[in-house]
């Protein structure tokens, strides 16, 4: 089996030959315009300096008398010092007969090259190419003229050797060579160096590793039960899976691809995977309700480092969760409401027998029928006016409670339930009135003398639950905060109880209202029916 090439050394040749190619044409323009300049340039020298030599003073007078002193190659001689990118300046009369050269021998010939006739018959300045008795040479020409009569003269030929020009475009394009090389190893170790950042940051994994790892997860994430969801710090979807879809009732409805990458409010406007963003602190077991649908929720910040990149939220429909603790929890709350039971008609049981045994059989008489009336007279208030099942329990479990504690547990006769409000479940009004009890039954004296009133009552409007005790009331310190999670004066695990039902009930757009008046009331109203 062929071994597939790894994905560092992909990179690292496919970044070498960019570079290499780059640079590659970064020198061969750089190079065409540095033969160019220099060739300009050569050009400029030449013509700037026969033009000075051809306005030149003692050159001009000089030249005017046929130079008799040979005045004029000595004063050539001394400007070539200063010139180093000049070969040779030659001055010649009409005649064609040179008054300076590098060879002195040659002064006082006549001029070679054949190139000089358009500065003798025309007086044109302009450069040539020739070979002289120094060799192939770029010339400037540039005819002198006298300052009195200003005709001709004669005329200056400055030449630099081609030979000096091409070793000069050498050394240039040798030194943009190293300097092109300097840069392609720079760009090699540039290339290895990103490679292996680049590896890194994928974890050391492979791209098909990396497809692998991606088409698991997403296998993962459509298998599991639960729903979920994802977002970044921008508050857009990145993560949904199919579970989530189905939970929400999107189903079939919105293609999952549409949704990611979209804001979460616009699918989830109840969400709070925002306020997890802003916060940075998780929420766990907290109920919700999304599109109409009761939703048991953990949210937690993504977090890189000390930095929230995003959010996620994993998500259960509370109908499931609720059918699962019903199995579960059953059979306890069924022990627990016998052995209640037991415990009420034992304390009966010997009341009856004590009675019995001092011959008061009218009392006796008396006892039993009071509660066969006070048993009938709850059951009938539960089993006819309340007509959700999962309330008639909490009730009745409660009422017996309370007659176990002592506890005076009165339920409104006019009680009467048909229906619930529109979008609650039995498992939230049953969490509002189990708690608010629960929490009445700890506040009263189990002595004989602790009383609890409660009346449930469905409008037209609302459904309006009213509950009193007789207990010490809440403290004004404590008003403020007894909706707070985790709140409590009591020891143990407590403070639960009243976060959820104010929870619950905002859920529903409902209101509770708290009055202490020698114990205390609460008084709460949810509305029948209820926009999404």
């Amino acid at each position: 089996m062929k071994k597939k090439m790894k994905l560092q050394t992909k990179l690292t040749i496919l970044i070498i030959i960019v570079v290499f190619i780059s640079i590659s044409i970064i020198t061969f323009f750089v190079a065409s315009w540095m033969n160019k300049n220099i060739e300009s340039t050569a050009k400029t020298n030449v013509m700037n300096v026969a033009e000075i030599v051809a306005n030149s003073k003692p050159v001009i007078d000089a030249l005017n008398k046929k130079d008799p002193n040979k005045e004029i190659n000595p004063y050539i001689n001394k400007q070539l010092k200063n010139l180093s990118e000049i070969e040779y300046i030659i001055v010649v009369d009409n005649d064609g007969v040179r008054y300076s050269h590098p060879d002195e021998q040659k002064i006082g010939e006549k001029f070679v090259g054949g190139d000089e006739n358009r500065v003798v018959k025309e007086g044109d300045r302009y450069f040539s190419e020739a070979t002289g008795t120094l060799g192939k040479s770029l010339r400037a020409f540039s005819p002198i003229y006298d300052t009195e009569s200003k005709e001709e003269i004669g005329f200056v030929c400055v030449g630099t050797l081609l030979q000096s020009i091409g070793q000069t475009k050498h050394t240039a394009i040798l030194y943009i060579i190293l300097t092109s090389l300097g840069a392609f190893t720079i760009g090699v170790i540039g290339a290895f160096l990103l490679a292996k950042n680049i590896k890194n940051s994928l974890l050391g994994l492979e791209p098909d590793e990396i497809t692998r790892l991606y088409n698991e997860k997403m296998g993962i994430l459509d298998a599991m039960y639960e729903g979920l969801i994802a977002i970044d710090d921008r508050g857009k979807i990145t993560i949904i899976n199919d579970s989530a879809l189905n939970i929400l009732h999107y189903g079939n409805q919105v293609d999952k691809n549409q949704i990611i990458g979209s804001n979460i409010e616009d699918f989830f406007p109840t969400t709070r995977l925002l306020t997890v963003l802003e916060t940075g602190e998780g929420e766990f077991e907290k109920e919700q309700r999304i599109n109409n649908t009761v939703i048991m929720t953990n949210r937690i910040p993504i977090k890189d480092k000390d930095k929230i990149v995003g959010a996620i939220a994993t998500f259960r429909d509370k109908t499931e969760l609720t059918k699962l603790a019903e199995e579960l929890t059953g059979v306890k709350k069924m022990a627990w409401s016998l052995r209640a039971q037991n415990h009420e008609f034992m304390n009966k049981l010997h009341t009856i027998t004590g009675l019995i045994q001092l011959e008061e059989y009218d009392e006796a008489i008396q006892f039993i029928s009071d509660v066969a009336k006070s048993r009938n007279k709850i059951s009938g208030i539960l089993t006819k006016n309340i007509k959700d099942s999962y309330l008639s329990a909490i009730l009745f479990s409660k009422y017996n409670k309370a007659e176990e504690n002592r506890v005076k547990f009165k339920i409104d006769e006019n009680s009467s339930i048909t229906s619930l409000p529109q979008f609650m479940t039995s498992e939230e009004i049953v969490s509002i009135i189990g708690n608010l009890i629960e929490n009445s039954l700890d506040a009263v004296s189990n002595d004989g003398d602790g009383q609890i009133y409660i009346k449930i009552e469905q409008q037209s409007e609302f459904l309006k639950i009213y509950l009193k005790d007789n207990g010490p009331g809440i403290k004004k310190e404590y008003r403020d905060k007894i909706y707070d999670q985790g709140f409590t004066t009591k020891e143990g695990d407590r403070g639960h109880g009243m976060s959820i039902v104010k929870e619950i009930v905002d859920q529903a757009n409902g209101t509770i209202k708290l009055k202490v008046d020698k114990g205390v009331i609460w008084d709460i109203n949810i509305p029948m029916l209820r926009s999404e």
